[in-house]
Order: structure tokens, then C-alpha cells, then sequence
């Protein structure tokens, strides 16, 4: 009898436990966060039908975030975020407000979206400028001298801007006031090439994009990473020095830059590694001098010098730079349009691979020898 009923309680209790299992809410998804290797200015989370992009470093020494929901189009929008733009995707309207943003749009063939530039003198791209003049792509301006009429009657869906946490130069607030949902990019904050090109993942979200983004920048990574081991254990690595002086001051790469970055894993050695800034910093003539003068290789000068004759008219105290001699002064400037753009700063971007291959053909040519530079061209007439 006592077994009986010791049997009977088992059953009962095993009923009860079930009962109260099958009365819990299920479980919710599990939160997912996207595979962001390098970029450190973004994060992206997917969650249950929509994703949440968080602009983290809008700008240096920011003390804001920026958020965003990814909804698609006819989904409902999700409640609890009352600090987020929602942007409903995918967008078929689109205006660019920095010649950077329509290097992520351009790689992912999304062209026929753009409505509206800032500045088209900026861009390099023809097919912009003919839209421009044929009035399918409006020139807005940005900063303060932002054209808000014109830019509302092209009705677009989304807007791209960039920020400098200054109220007299941004844009994005008058933007976001005006009921245009406004992504602030700042890409620019990156301290690395494959940073810098992984915002291509960012401006995918806005187009469904995902996963044609994720293929175009692991091509990107791969070959970028293959290049870097060419020039691992190099035993000479040359030294280089960077930037030009202007308006009373240099303003130098910083060690921790993109362009520092270049100039590392293309196995060079650059005066400033050593530097804990991102950004630029300016320095005297002869500050610079003083540790840059024994420098073998010279890069990125002003957009506008074309050849070797162009450094001197400006400044003779240039002839002092050891690379000036040995005519080792080279210039990301091969490819300039008509109008002055330079290709450099647009495709560049998203081709960081073709960068660091002409950096390496440049400083080691014997590990490159069949790569004939893209980007960069030796202000020298009698060198290569």
C-alpha cells in the first residue's frame, strides 16, 4: 500500500512539474551581436526581425553615442527605444553628404539610390556628376551651408552625414529636426585600413545588403592580410615621413592613423609609430626637420603637387629632406578628375588592398614587381 501511494505522489508530482513548465513564457531570442573584426567606431546587433546599429565614437572625444533600428519595411516597430532613429529598409532614396560615404554605396553597386551630394567637386565618380547635371542628383551642400529646401524636395529616405561635435559645422541635428532620418558616419574616427572599409557593412544595413558586404569585405581582408605577410620579417624596413607644411604648421599623421597603419604593414618605418594620437597633430617646419630630414621615403603631399618642381616653389626648405634628393616623394594623387577629385579618397577607401600594394611596390619593389601603382605616382619625372 505504502509503495502505492509513494508511486502515486511520484506521478502527480511529475504532472504538476510539467504543468507549471508548459504554463512559462517561451524563451526569448537570443541576442546576437554581428562580426566587427576591426572597425571600432560601429556595432551592430541583430535581434528578433530588426537590428540595432550603434554609432560609438561619432566623433574624437565624444561624450554621445548615436542609435539606430533596423526595421524592415511593413514589420512592426519594436518599443523601448525612444533615444533611436528608426530606418525602415530596404531604402530606395538615399543623399550622401561626404565623398567617403558614396565609396561604401558605389562597392556595393547601390548607385541608382543616390538623390543627393554634398559637394560634387569633391567626388570622383562621373556617373555622379552627370546625374548632377542632368538633375536626377541634387548638390545640398552640408555643415551650416546645408541647402535644407533642396534637400527635402529630393525626398530622401535616409541621409548620411559625418560630425565633428561642433553645433557651427554639423549638419546632422538641423538633419534629424527636420524628420530626415540621419546616420552620422564616422568612419574618419578608425585607426586601421580594414576599419575603415569594414563601414561597408554599415551602409549594406540600409539595402539588405548584409551578406554581399560581408563577402566583398572578406575578399578584401584576405588579400589584404596575405599582403601584410610579405613584409613581416623584413630586416630593412625604410623610414617615412609624411604630410606637408601649410598655413604655419605640419600637420602629421599621428602613430596610431590609418596612414601609419599603411605605411606599417607596407614594411616601412614611420618616424612617428611611436605616437599615441589617431588623428593628425601639428608640428613646426623644423620640429619636423629635425627628426625627418634622414627620411628615404616621403608621402601623401598636398593634392595639388604633380611634380617634383611643384615642392620646392612652395617651400625650398624642402630640398633639405633626404627623400627629396634620392627623388623618393611620392603623391596619392595619380588619379585626378577634371574637376580635381581625387580617386584616392573615394575608391581608395574600400580598396585598401590596392593601397598597401602600391605603398609595398614603392618601398620594396622586388616583392611586387608586376604591381604597377594605382593611387600613387613619383613626383619625379625620371623616377618610377
Amino acid at each position: 500500500m505504502k509503495r502505492t501511494a509513494y508511486t502515486i505522489r511520484f506521478i502527480l508530482a511529475i504532472l504538476f512539474s510539467a504543468l507549471i513548465f508548459s504554463a512559462r513564457p517561451a524563451a526569448a531570442q537570443t541576442e546576437t551581436t554581428a562580426e566587427i573584426k576591426y572597425a571600432k567606431a560601429f556595432t551592430i546587433e541583430n535581434r528578433d526581425g530588426y537590428k540595432i546599429l550603434t554609432v560609438v565614437r561619432p566623433w574624437r572625444n565624444a561624450d554621445r553615442e548615436f542609435q539606430y533600428l533596423i526595421v524592415p519595411k511593413g514589420k512592426p516597430i519594436p518599443d523601448g527605444y525612444l533615444n533611436a532613429q528608426i530606418i525602415q529598409v530596404p531604402i530606395e532614396k538615399i543623399a550622401v553628404l561626404a565623398a567617403t560615404h558614396f565609396a561604401y554605396l558605389n562597392r556595393l553597386g547601390m548607385n541608382e539610390k543616390l538623390i543627393a551630394v554634398a559637394n560634387p567637386e569633391y567626388i570622383y565618380s562621373e556617373q555622379v556628376h552627370n546625374g548632377v547635371d542632368s538633375g536626377t542628383i541634387a548638390a545640398v551642400g552640408n555643415g551650416p551651408d546645408i541647402n535644407l529646401e533642396k534637400l527635402l524636395s529630393a525626398e530622401p529616405e535616409l541621409t548620411t552625414t559625418f560630425a565633428m561635435g561642433k553645433s557651427t559645422k554639423d549638419d546632422y541635428q538641423q538633419l534629424i529636426d527636420k524628420g530626415i532620418p540621419t546616420v552620422v558616419f564616422s568612419d574618419y574616427m578608425e585607426e586601421s585600413p580594414l576599419g575603415r572599409a569594414e563601414w561597408l557593412k554599415v551602409m549594406a544595413l540600409f539595402f539588405g545588403q548584409e551578406e554581399e558586404a560581408d563577402r566583398i569585405f572578406a575578399d578584401i581582408e584576405r588579400r589584404y592580410t596575405e599582403l601584410v605577410e610579405l613584409t613581416r620579417d623584413l630586416d630593412k624596413k625604410p623610414k617615412v615621413l609624411m604630410g606637408f607644411h601649410m598655413n604655419g604648421k605640419w600637420n602629421v599623421p599621428g602613430g596610431k592613423s590609418v596612414q601609419a597603419a599603411y605605411v606599417r604593414d607596407a614594411g616601412g618605418d614611420y618616424l612617428w609609430a611611436d605616437d599615441e594620437t589617431s588623428g593628425r597633430f601639428p608640428l613646426s617646419f623644423e620640429a619636423v626637420l629635425e627628426k625627418g630630414a634622414s627620411a628615404d621615403f616621403w608621402f601623401d603631399l598636398s593634392l595639388s603637387w604633380t611634380g617634383i618642381d611643384d615642392l620646392i616653389n612652395s617651400d625650398p626648405r624642402y630640398a633639405s629632406i633626404q627623400a627629396y634628393a634620392d627623388r623618393r616623394v611620392f603623391n596619392n594623387n595619380l588619379q585626378l578628375s577634371p574637376w580635381g577629385a581625387n580617386a584616392f579618397n573615394e575608391t581608395g577607401l574600400v580598396n585598401p588592398d590596392i593601397v598597401l600594394s602600391d605603398l609595398i611596390r614603392l618601398m620594396h619593389p622586388d616583392l611586387l614587381p608586376d604591381h604597377e601603382p594605382v593611387y600613387y605616382r613619383n613626383l619625379s619625372a625620371d623616377g618610377f
